[in-house]
Parts: C-alpha cells; structure tokens; sequence
C-alpha cells in the first residue's frame, strides 16, 4: 500500500491534512458562531483575564447548556464531529500499528538477533511517538473542551487560561527525537559517548625524549 504513495504519490500525503483542518474549520463556522447568550456567558470571563470587550473580539464560542439547563445542540455537533475526526485517526492508528507488529514479526524471523533487536527499538520508538501527541495535545484539549459540558452536572465553575495548551506544542518536536536516542540502543551509546567526552578531561599523555652522547653513555630521559 505504502508504494502507492511513492513518486507523485507523496503529494497526497502532503495534502491530507488539509481535509482534517477544513472539517474542523467548517464545524466551527457551522456550530460555533456566537450569539446573545454565549457572548453574555463569557463577557465578564473576557474582561478579567484578557482585559478584551467580548463584542471588540473575532470569535466562536462553545457553550454547552442554554439558561434552562438544555443543552445547546449545534455546539454538542462541533464537540461530536472533533471526535468522530480524531477517533477515525486513532483506529487508522491502531489498525495500522497492529498490521505492522504482526507483519514485522513474522518477517524477521529470517534475520539475526541483532537486527530483529534493532527493528524492534524502531517500533516502540514509533509507539512513542504516537504516544507523545496524545499525552500533550489531544488528552489536555480534550479536558479543555468537555470541561464546559461535565462540569455544571457537578457542579464545578471552571476559569482555565489555555495559552499554556498552545506551548506545549514547542514542546513535542524536542521530544520526538529524544524518543529514538533513548530507545534505541545505538544513538543511546553514541549520546553516552559524547557526554562522556564532554565532561571526562582527556588523558595526559607524557613525553619522553632521549640524548645519547658520543661515548655511549645512557640516555636522558626528560
């Protein structure tokens, strides 16, 4: 499957996410726009913690519930269509990741030790790295938006600056690389390597000169 992506195919990975992004775009301009209620629902929010006039903001606001406590279905669509998108991209995920543990597996049986240890290190990294996404992104924004929809059946006010969400996104390409030096054996001995000589001085290494004169006499060692 993956040769049909090869050559001009890579322009269709290059453009898939494109389609994800319209889809999240779209149900925001579909089920986010706001109105009365929701600009009064987050007018004074707005002014305490960013000092901005609701009404002086472009903006889509998420309210879950109208003043009578039903809920607000259009905005109950955008928080279902973000999961459907995300929750089709986790099956693919897994799906896929399962095909390839068990194809991998079988495949290196015809190999050494050594490489079947190496293609493995190469896929719990890749695990990693699906793993990293999902712990910094997808779990806190998923807290963020259905805070707003549990927290009235428990009665909870929430008041949760998100600009630390967004930071977190300088975060993950760090850590997608130190996901493969720590787990995979040879760049975790070169880095080792490298730290060693770093904060090891290096070795002395002493001279030693000779003279010998005319008659023979023994040498002088300096």
């Amino acid at each position: 499957m993956a040769q049909k992506f090869d050559g001009y195919g890579v322009f269709g990975w290059l453009g898939y996410p494109i389609i994800p992004g319209i889809l999240y775009f779209s149900s925001f301009y579909l089920y986010c726009q706001p109105d009365g209620y929701s600009d009064d629902f987050v007018r004074q929010e707005m002014l305490s913690n960013y000092e901005l006039a609701i009404g002086e903001v472009p903006r889509f606001v998420i309210v879950s519930y109208n003043a009578d406590g039903t809920l607000r279905w259009k905005n109950m669509l955008f928080l279902a269509q973000g999961v459907a998108v995300i929750g089709l991209h986790y099956l693919v995920i897994i799906y896929f990741g399962l095909q390839m543990h068990f194809h991998m597996k079988l495949k290196l049986k015809d190999y050494s030790a050594t490489y079947q240890r190496l293609q493995k290190q190469f896929f719990r990294a890749l695990v990693v790295q699906t793993m990293a996404p999902t712990l910094m992104f997808v779990i806190p924004a998923g807290i963020v938006f259905m805070g707003p929809l549990i927290s009235p059946i428990f009665g909870i006010s929430i008041s949760l600056q998100t600009g630390w969400l967004c930071s977190m996104i300088s975060v993950y390409p760090p850590f997608d690389s130190i996901a493969f030096m720590m787990i995979v054996t040879e760049y975790k001995k070169i880095i080792k390597e490298h730290i060693a000589y770093l904060f090891t001085p290096p070795e002395t290494v002493g001279t030693v000169s000779e003279m010998t004169d005319a008659r023979g006499a023994k040498p002088i060692r300096n």
